[in-house]
């Protein structure tokens, strides 16, 4: 009988222990399993934008590098709530600083009480780790591009460095084919990526490509970025494409891009 006892006593204890620490193992920091609803976050975004109905002038917000800045976060979404007229926000990339599942969750968690869509285009510190794996899954395709209102829009990654500058990043070819066969009807072609091409991220062998592209085709105005965690705009090149890219988050601006036919008025607001 004593040894009987003694097992299941033991059965007993183990069972203790197990429910005890139930909440101390986890799985890995860089694993991605996303809940449901965390999944292809751009397309269903893209979907509401062009539900809306067209516009002769389209208004959109510019916001970048939203790693750590979550206070920040909240207090953009509360001030952009109360602002009418604003079709969708554009977060030009470093969502997240260490690519970690976590992060992206927690800024999606906010974000996603905004009362319009957000697109959002990965940095270079989304490609740490398994970050670029947790991108395409939350978000889809690391270049992107929809149409909407006669205007086209380009998400591509710009992150050369995180790729020891192999020359794939980013795609020109890719970026080519969207900007020569947005359709007809099309005003403006904005792009929209991380890192601008006159940053040292950038790989030099594709800057000037990068910067041709945009410059020779009609209707591109505007090249939209964040990484430098500063404000700026500039046509860089001198060809006739400003360039801008938008400060992060921590420093409580962000730009109001407005596209009308024959033009466009960008302006910096804070919050």
């Amino acid at each position: 009988m004593l040894p009987l006892l003694r097992h299941v006593t033991g059965l007993l204890a183990m069972a203790v222990i197990c429910f005890s620490c139930k909440q101390v193992f986890e799985y890995s920091p860089n694993e991605v399993r996303l809940p449901a609803g965390y999944r292809n976050l751009n397309a269903a975004a893209i979907a509401r934008i062009q539900a809306l109905p067209a516009k002769d002038t389209v208004s959109f917000i510019l916001i970048g590098d939203s790693q750590r800045f979550y206070k920040e976060l909240d207090d953009f979404v509360a001030h952009l709530n109360k602002t009418s007229g604003i079709s969708f926000v554009t977060l030009a990339g470093d969502i997240t600083d260490f690519g970690l599942q976590k992060e992206a969750i927690w800024v999606h968690d906010r974000l996603k009480r905004l009362q319009v869509p957000y697109v959002a285009v990965i940095g270079n510190h989304d490609m740490l780790a398994n970050g670029r794996l947790l991108y395409r899954e939350m978000y889809g395709p690391e270049d992107f591009s929809f149409n909407w209102a006669g205007i086209r829009f380009m998400g591509i990654n710009t992150n050369s460095n995180e790729v020891g500058y192999s020359g794939q990043i980013p795609n020109l070819p890719w970026l080519e084919q969207q900007l020569t066969g947005a359709g007809e009807n099309i005003s403006h072609r904005v792009v929209i990526s991380h890192m601008p091409p006159f940053d040292e991220g950038f790989d030099r062998k594709l800057e000037q490509g990068f910067a041709r592209l945009l410059a020779r085709q009609p209707g591109v105005r505007l090249s939209l970025h964040g990484h430098q965690h500063v404000s700026s705009r500039r046509q860089h090149y001198a060809d006739g494409v400003e360039y801008i890219t938008t400060a992060s988050m921590n420093k409580r601006s962000y730009f109001l891009v407005n596209l009308f036919k024959g033009g466009y008025h960008v302006e910096e607001r804070s919050f």
